[in-house]
């Protein structure tokens, strides 16, 4: 065990280790306290005895040895690493330092001591905490606690102790020897307490003493004279503090103090010495400026601003000045014979800390809101609103709201009670709001968010985002639709065209939603539906509201017509369109202004009324024209009989009767031409008296002619004065006077046509074309004309037709493709006519000249007849046969000669006249047949029917004669 003995130094100073009286030789006597070497300190043995040789304590009241002082706390043993560095806790002092052998032992404040190993030997390098003690600082705190320091060539440091007597080579392993006997007479002395006053501190030998130096510095750690981040005027890297325009970044004023009595060498602050005012010397986070300085007596005075933001360990929700981290600074004061003090000083900085500004915006529902809650840029322009985000830079780190929040790409998502906030972490921010909001006055949707600086300082505010109504429901489109009277088919009325349903129409009126559904559609009020339709003042109609979807309209308390809504599929959504149907059934007529012409009603003021959720409305308007019923006049006709009986109509089948008056019934005669309603019209045909409810009588005059009409234009007006116009005719188709006819004959001979023999021939009468005048008379109607008419009769066996020309005035008869003759009227009225025998006929009588008659019909008509009334007559045609006339031939013929020969050219027929009825032919000769031979005493004849022949003469033959018979 070594024994470490530390001895007061005796000077030629006094200081608290002596005693002191009027006798300088005496010294106070010493105590002697075993410790621990280093390395058995953590097994210490029990105190021993001291040894005789060495001085016991002696307890001065009671002479018994004085008790053994308290053991001192453990020490703690360090040892230097590879670098040579020790590290220390953060609450060691070096302040005192003793040299142990080879180890330094740092006494500390509360009687513990810390050894560090071999540390004399090679002064390590030491760090307390995280902060490494500057090398000038420890040379500084050695030399302050009276340890000699002496520098190697390798510029390493040893340490031994101060002004301590050499060890004569022992090395203080041994203990000293005895001191010997005190004075004798001390023991004489009963014990006894000795009190002794305090003594005073002088310097007898000023001039002899090597006097240190101190220095004292202070520190600015109270928040009053601390700097702070909130003045920082940030910079492209660094944000500004939040209190930026001031100075708080510079603390108050520092005094640095010291004491050198033998003058100032240097003062170093940080590896920086003082030269003057002005100065300024770095430190971690900042600087102190040499605001004054006494080169004398080293008095200075100073200040420190701090140049960038630094991180603080403790983190807060607000403003804390007691929340700071310390710039340390120290300083070694070097006096002229080189004695130095060293210390330290600090200088608080206070953290800064965000500010979060509750923001504002507005929005419509729908509607989308943006901005910036740290810079305060929103939809309402809140400038107001901006954060400070303070020297430390801040971000937002969280936000919540009525819903749920999640992240996305780093963003918040936050659902709202009235829309969804998506806010960036730089404090962008976007608001969506819902649409459909039931918010007649506006709503407000909060969000909380947190601001969070760079060393996790937060503070947190609201977002508070107003919701206004947005955009209501809009018209689209309104509806007009059209109503006719006259499709009206009710018990009440019926219109002029009942089976055209065009009292019936229908329209639709469109709303647009806006922000919000539109969730009703519907007739709310009757109030300001046109009443007045007539003209006349007062109302007209008397409108109800039936219900939400029915309006109904009547008129002297009968409904006249109903309007029916059909809503939309509800809702129609935010943003959508919605159409509703308009049904108008008219069921009476309405009273139109009293005026002619087809005027039309216009009803206004009927409202379709669209409503949102929040209570906005729309309403569409729907106009519904009611078209004015007015008669339709129909032409009446009827047939009148000249002379014939008066024609009676009754009102029941007047001339109203087929009339369509129709809604505005009744309907009435007002008007006829040739003369007034109610008195007798007479016309050249008849007289005509017609009446106020369409009820009339016509008498026909004794002779009007077929076909004539006696018109007269009539006028029909009704209930409201529309009118119309119609005829009533009476047409003359009966004829009481008719035309006569009677029968006509004339004769015509085939003698006289171009082949007849005329009047060669036995019985020739006329010529073949005669003329003559059918019989007919023309009656009290007057001349018409007389048309020869076709037919077809058999004459003889043969069939003959007789075709008429279209005009009737001319007749062909004719037979087998023959045209046999011709009727001519001359004059069709007067009835004169031509008979002319184109070709001959056959008779029934062969051989004579016999007649055979044709029958022709004709029509008269008086001025007034038709076919059917005409009277017919007959023309009856005698053709006169004609009949051949046979010459006598003759021929010379000699006895025995040639035969005679002679053909049909120059036979027997060619001298004779066979007339009209060719050809002719030869039918019988005496003696024999035609065509065959006559022998006869002289000679034989054959004679054939064309007339040819031949004659063969016998010799020695008298004439003879033949008779033939020729045959037309």
């Amino acid at each position: 065990m070594a024994t470490s003995i530390e001895l007061d130094n005796v000077s030629s100073s006094w200081d608290e280790h002596s005693v002191s009286n009027d006798h300088h030789d005496l010294t106070a006597p010493i105590q002697l306290v075993a410790q621990a070497a280093p390395a058995e300190q953590a097994a210490a043995p029990a105190q021993t005895a001291p040894a005789s040789a060495e001085p016991v304590p002696v307890d001065v009241g009671g002479g018994a040895p004085a008790a053994a002082p308290p053991a001192a706390n453990a020490p703690h043993e360090y040892v230097a690493d590879a670098s040579n560095v020790v590290r220390l806790p953060a609450n060691v002092s070096i302040d005192n330092i003793k040299v142990d052998g080879h180890n330094l032992v740092l006494e500390q404040a509360d009687g513990s001591v810390i050894v560090i190993k071999d540390g004399a030997l090679n002064v390590p390098t030491f760090i307390i905490g995280e902060v490494e003690v500057p090398r000038v600082a420890l040379i500084a705190a050695l030399e302050a606690s009276h340890v000699d320091v002496a520098f190697g060539a390798d510029g390493s440091i040893s340490a031994g102790p101060g002004g301590s007597t050499s060890s004569a080579g022992g090395n203080f392993e041994q203990p000293a020897g005895g001191i010997g006997d005190g004075f004798g007479l001390s023991a004489l002395l009963p014990p006894t307490d000795l009190h002794f006053g305090q003594l005073d501190h002088r310097e007898l030998f000023p001039s002899l003493v090597d006097r240190g130096v101190s220095v004292v510095a202070m520190s600015l750690t109270d928040p009053g004279q601390a700097a702070s981040e909130t003045g920082l005027d940030g910079g492209p890297q660094q944000s500004p503090g939040s209190d930026a325009p001031s100075n708080s970044e510079t603390s108050g004023v520092g005094t640095i103090s010291i004491d050198a009595p033998d003058g100032i060498g240097s003062i170093v602050i940080n590896g920086t010495t003082v030269t003057g005012v002005g100065q300024q010397i770095l430190g971690q986070f900042g600087y102190i400026t040499i605001l004054s300085f006494d080169p004398g007596t080293g008095a200075i005075q100073y200040d420190y601003t701090v140049t960038e933001s630094v991180t603080h360990p403790v983190s807060t929700t607000g403003y804390d000045a007691n929340d700071t981290v310390p710039d340390t600074f120290s300083i070694t004061v070097t006096d002229v014979d080189g004695d130095t003090a060293s210390t330290t000083f600090a200088v608080a900085i206070i953290d800064d800390v965000p500010t979060a500004v509750a923001d504002t915006d507005s929005v419509t529902e729908g509607g989308t809101a943006n901005g910036n809650v740290i810079t305060g840029v929103g939809s309402d322009g809140n400038a107001a609103g901006a954060d400070t985000k303070g020297a430390d830079g801040a971000a937002v780190s969280g936000v919540t709201g009525s819903g749920a929040t999640t992240v996305v790409g780093g963003d918040f998502h936050v659902v709202g009670q009235y829309g969804t906030l998506t806010l960036s972490p730089d404090g962008t921010y976007s608001y969506v709001a819902n649409s459909n909001i039931s918010n007649a006055s506006p709503v407000t949707d909060t969000f909380t968010y947190t601001l969070n600086d760079g060393d996790g300082d937060t503070s947190q505010t609201t977002l508070n985002i107003t919701i206004g109504d947005g955009e209501g429901p809009s018209v689209v489109s309104n509806a007009i639709i059209s109503v006719d009277e006259e499709g009206l088919g009710t018990a009440n009325a019926t219109g002029s065209a009942p089976a055209t349903n065009v009292e019936d129409g229908s329209g639709t009126v469109t709303f647009h939603a806006g922000s919000d559904n539109i969730t009703g559609v519907a007739f709310t009020s009757v109030a300001g539906i046109t009443a007045d339709v007539n003209g006349v003042a007062g109302a007209d109609i008397v409108w109800t509201l039936a219900g939400p979807t029915q309006i109904v309209g009547s008129i002297n308390g009968i409904d006249a017509i109903r309007i029916d809504l059909v809503a939309p599929s509800l809702p129609i959504l935010a943003g959508g369109n919605g159409s509703a149907t308009v049904n108008v059934t008219l069921l009476d007529n309405f009273p139109h202004p009293d005026a002619g012409g087809q005027n039309v009603i216009n009803l206004t003021g009927i409202n379709v009324v669209a409503t949102d959720t929040d209570g906005d409305q729309a309403s569409a308007t729907v106009q519904v024209n009611v078209t004015d019923d007015v008669p339709v006049a129909v032409n009446d006709g009827q047939s009148a009989t000249e002379g014939g009986a008066a024609i009676v109509a009754n009102a029941a089948n007047g001339v109203l009767a087929n009339d369509h008056v129709g809604a505005d019934q009744p309907g009435t005669v007002t008007a006829v031409t040739g003369g007034t309603v109610g008195n007798p019209i007479a016309t050249a045909y008849g007289t005509l008296t017609l009446n106020g409810d369409g009820s009339y009588s016509y008498t026909p005059k004794a002779s009007v002619p077929a076909g004539t009409v006696d018109s007269f234009t009539y006028t029909v007006k009704d209930a409201d004065g529309d009118t119309s116009q119609a005829v009533l005719s009476f047409t003359f188709s009966g004829d009481n006077n008719h035309a006569t006819a009677g029968v006509s004959a004339t004769l015509v001979d085939e003698d006289d046509l171009a082949t007849g023999n005329h009047d060669a021939a036995s019985g020739d009468n006329v010529p073949s074309a005669q003329p003559g005048t059918l019989t007919h008379n023309y009656g009290a109607d007057g001349a018409g004309h007389i048309a020869l008419v076709s037919g077809s009769e058999t004459v003889n066996g043969t069939t003959y037709t007789y075709t008429a020309n279209g005009a009737g005035t001319q007749i062909i008869a004719s037979a087998g493709g023959i045209n046999v003759f011709q009727v001519d009227l001359t004059d069709a009225v007067a009835g004169t006519y031509t008979v002319t025998l184109l070709a001959p006929v056959q008779h029934p009588t062969a051989g004579t000249e016999d007649n055979l008659d044709f029958s022709l019909s004709y029509k008269v008509y008086d001025a007034d007849d038709t076919a059917a009334t005409a009277s017919t007559g007959t023309l009856t045609v005698t053709v006169d046969d004609d009949v051949p006339v046979a010459v006598n031939d003759g021929q010379s013929a000699t006895e025995g000669g040639a035969a005679i020969v002679a053909n049909a050219a120059n036979g027997v027929l060619a001298n004779d006249h066979v007339g009209a009825d060719q050809p002719g032919t030869v039918t019988a000769v005496t003696g024999g047949t035609v065509g065959n031979p006559i022998a006869t005493a002289y000679g034989t004849l054959t004679l054939n029917g064309d007339g040819s022949y031949s004659y063969t003469r016998r010799l020695r033959c008298r004439r003879e004669r033949w008779t033939a018979s020729p045959t037309p």
